[in-house]
């Protein structure tokens, strides 16, 4: 009689033990190959490894590579997976190893989550969160500080360009009050001359929307994704104020910079009708999910290869 053969073993379960494996390992522990976590009888168990490397939340991440061999570790996503069957007196060495290695604004998160479900971690973790802490706040205020300096910066260049424009029509002035003395020495009369007018400068057209130049390189690290998302939040703030106020040519100013940052768009158009959408529009009205509703004023999002980031919701109605 022919021996049944065994049941595959569900993916779930494969990566729950392997989880499990790696919180508890005292070495490195491999992701494939002879001793990896997936081991089967003709390698490893692709399905099961790409659940845990490149799912949508990753579980593991690859520390460094030797050889052909990936050494691994939990990430974030992962230890909150298991972290309800480990021994008390493991969640905090092992929470630590995985904040240490996260960026600021991630690590106090993970920590908070961390104490909030095992007290007793604190102790281990507060010192990591205290770092964690001020470096996010260093972070913080140097970018506030760097905005500050471009703000002087365009304050600066601006003032300049006044500067220059009023000195050129200063010397179109002297250039026209010498051809007039010299009319005037010729024995004809000054008076008999037109006043010049003063010279009014084109107010430009407002820039049609159009892509970021394609060198502007899509942000690689949180810090720099908060940064693009700290910058989105100031000129739509701005922008907000100047739609408010009915300050056309300040808005026209802020929208060619808007326009010019890459992935920014606008939210919907004064008048157009829309599906309402919690997630993009606010109405000071009730609404439910795709109530038809008129845009009173845009909005602006920030679209990048991970996210939509809403900086300034559409305010939407009825007319």
């Amino acid at each position: 009689m022919a021996k049944k053969q065994a049941a595959p073993v569900p993916v779930a379960d494969l990566v729950r033990l392997a989880l499990l494996n790696v919180a508890n390992a005292t070495g490195d522990v491999k992701l494939g190959g002879k001793g990896g976590l997936f081991p089967t009888a003709s390698g490893t168990n692709k399905e099961a490894a790409d659940a845990c490397i490149t799912g949508a939340v990753p579980l593991l991440t690859v520390l460094r590579t030797e050889g052909k061999a990936q050494i691994v570790g939990l990430t974030p996503a992962g230890f909150e997976r298991i972290a309800g069957e480990l021994a008390e007196e493991k969640v905090g060495p092992l929470a630590k190893a995985i904040a240490a290695a996260a960026p600021a604004a991630a690590r106090i998160e993970f920590i908070q989550s961390v104490i909030g479900r095992t007290p007793f971690a604190a102790p281990e973790l507060t010192p990591l969160l205290e770092e964690a802490v001020a470096a996010e706040k260093a972070e913080q205020d140097a970018r506030i500080e760097a905005a500050k300096k471009r703000r002087e910066a365009e304050e600066i260049a601006l003032a300049a360009l006044e500067r220059a424009k009023a000195l050129l029509e200063e010397r179109r002035r002297n250039r026209l009050d010498a051809l007039r003395r010299e009319y005037e020495l010729e024995g004809a009369k000054a008076s008999e001359l037109p006043e010049p007018a003063p010279r009014v400068e084109p107010r430009p057209e407002p820039k049609a929307a159009a892509p970021a130049p394609a060198s502007a390189p899509e942000p690689k690290t949180d810090e720099e994704r908060d940064f693009r998302r700290y910058t989105a939040d100031r000129l739509a703030a701005a922008w907000r104020d100047a739609w408010t106020d009915g300050k056309t040519e300040g808005r026209d100013y802020l929208e060619t910079a808007m326009w010019n940052i890459r992935g920014m768009q606008m939210i919907g158009e004064p008048g157009q009708q829309v599906a309402f959408n919690g997630r993009v529009h606010e109405s000071e009205q009730p609404a439910a999910p795709g109530d038809p509703l008129t845009v009173l004023r845009p909005g602006w999002l920030l679209k990048t290869d991970d996210e939509d980031y809403v900086a300034l919701k559409a305010v939407v109605g009825d007319l």
